[in-house]
């Protein structure tokens, strides 16, 4: 029996997509072509050979201990790398895969059992609002493509909820380091087998998987390195803000605005003659949500209170639903501002 006739299709439109992959799959191509998010900068498509994906599945396979015969349901595109590498776990480990629809609701409307899934951020949300007993029936649920936020956490600390956070991009083959958020939340990342971590200089993170083709990967990310197999995440290093001489991370202050507000936002900058450059605050929806100083200066230090709240429309996002901070500032000029 073929793999392909071992598929539940729980969304039978989406035959056609997982028999265009596993054709590619099972060319005599050494190569797959992935296209990455583009969150940062202009998306770009990225050539992986075969056995470096495989050796990535195994690394997956190992860490949440998943084995034959268990059942994985697909909900992620196979566009992206995440929905590519959940079917070739699949043809390696061994599993079933069910294929459901690409949708938030997804994995709330599917009741059969499912031992291992990867979704994105609004797909935990909806599940957590329509149907969080569902999450306690999978044995490994892990979370990427975007940040989960604090209020998520929280609701799966509440309802005493545990899932993976992941930590890669597309370059490194979908995630290289998880960790527990919820119930048993961590504040580290460890590294998936035969992975190890070192710091650049402006205390990024570099990653060293040799087996999966990676040695000395220089990242833009910021990170507090606890071992060699275990990192505290604390922003991007390619948005660091200096503001008068104060170097402030936009995902900190994020984390702190984020028990203020509900909808879409973040923090970033823009230049200033006193300061260099003077923190802003960017929320999605004119009428979204009005900031008040006073509370902010209670919650951050005063060089991180945004000097400026700025209302966009509607941010610019990638395929993959991510807002797009650098494509959404050229909307700046335009945008309604008000002064703190």
């Amino acid at each position: 029996m073929s793999f392909l006739e071992n598929i539940e299709f729980v969304d039978e439109s989406r035959r056609t997509e997982i028999e265009v992959f596993l054709e590619e799959w099972n060319s005599t191509d050494a190569i797959v072509k992935v296209n990455s998010s583009g969150s940062t900068g202009t998306p770009k498509t990225i050539a992986i050979e075969k056995k470096f994906m495989l050796q990535s599945a195994k690394k997956t396979l190992e860490f949440l201990h998943l084995k034959k015969g268990d059942t994985a349901y697909l909900c992620l595109s196979t566009e992206t790398i995440a929905g590519k590498m959940m079917v070739i776990r699949c043809i390696l480990g061994e599993l079933k895969l069910v294929v459901g629809p690409i949708s938030t609701s997804s994995l709330s409307s599917y009741h059969s059992k499912i031992d291992f899934t990867a979704i994105v951020p609004l797909q935990l949300e909806h599940v957590l609002t329509n149907h969080p007993t569902r999450l306690q029936s999978i044995h490994s649920v892990i979370v990427g493509g975007a940040p989960v936020s604090d209020r998520l956490i929280n609701e799966l600390k509440e309802k005493q909820l545990t899932v993976f956070q992941t930590y890669g991009m597309t370059e490194t083959i979908s995630h290289v380091a998880m960790r527990k958020i919820g119930f048993q939340s961590e504040e580290f990342y460890t590294a998936l087998p035969r992975t190890s971590f070192s710091l650049g200089k402006q205390d990024n993170l570099i990653i060293h998987s040799p087996d999966i083709g990676i040695e000395n990967l220089e990242t833009t990310d910021a990170v507090e390195l606890l071992s060699p197999t275990q990192f505290s995440w604390k922003g991007r290093t390619d948005f660091i803000i200096n503001s008068g001489g104060k170097k402030i991370v936009p995902e900190e202050v994020e984390k702190v605005i984020s028990t203020l507000i509900d909808c879409p936002f973040f923090v970033s900058a823009v230049e200033d003659q006193s300061l260099g450059q003077k923190v802003i605050l960017v929320i999605e929806g004119i009428e979204s949500i009005r900031m008040n100083k006073i509370i902010l200066a209670e919650l951050l230090p005063k060089f991180q209170v945004p000097k400026e709240v700025v209302y966009f429309n509607e941010f610019v996002r990638t395929a993959s639903g991510k807002i797009n901070r650098i494509e959404s500032m050229k909307l700046y000029p335009d945008a309604f501002k008000e002064i703190l």
